[in-house]
Formats: C-alpha cells, structure tokens, sequence
C-alpha cells in the first residue's frame, strides 16, 4: 500500500494523473497534510548522515565523483547538496 511522501499516512484518494512523455501515472492526495503524491517519486533524500559526510568529505578536499561513489549514492545528489550550501 502507497503511503504520503510528506507524513507517511494512508489515508489518500485518487486525485487524477500526472502527464508522462510515454502515458500518464495515476496521482493521489493525502487527507491528513492535503499534499499530493505519486507514489513513485525518483528523487532520494539524503540521511542527516550522508549530508555530514558529504560536507566532511569534501571539506577534505575529496572530489565528488569520489564522494559519490564512496557513499553508494548519485554524483547529482551530491552536486545538488553541495550547490544548495553554497560550499562549491
């Protein structure tokens, strides 16, 4: 059973499709927070952790590919993180 990607409940209802360039993918509203989801979301979100890390490493003057590949998580990720702190 799909469960809320922002408070993790199931209480939803169908709330029509999202277009896709190959069909379409059926949406849903959460009835507890009123945010909507599908269900099959790509993106990760990091870890308290992994963000640390990240940071540390980098600090460290660790390249990023490295640093994605130490952590077993996408270079875009790490670019992202490291793009929103402004430390790039």
């Amino acid at each position: 059973m799909k469960r809320c990607t922002q408070c993790g409940s199931q209480n939803y209802v169908k709330a029509g499709y999202k277009p896709l360039k190959d069909g379409r993918i059926q949406k849903y509203k959460c009835k507890d927070c009123n945010r909507q989801f599908t269900g099959e979301e790509k993106f990760h979100h990091l870890s308290d952790k992994e963000i640390e890390l990240i940071e540390k490493m980098y600090e460290e003057k660790g390249e990023q590919r490295k640093i994605a590949r130490v952590l077993g998580i996408h270079l875009r990720a790490v670019q992202h993180h490291l793009k929103k702190t402004k430390k790039r």
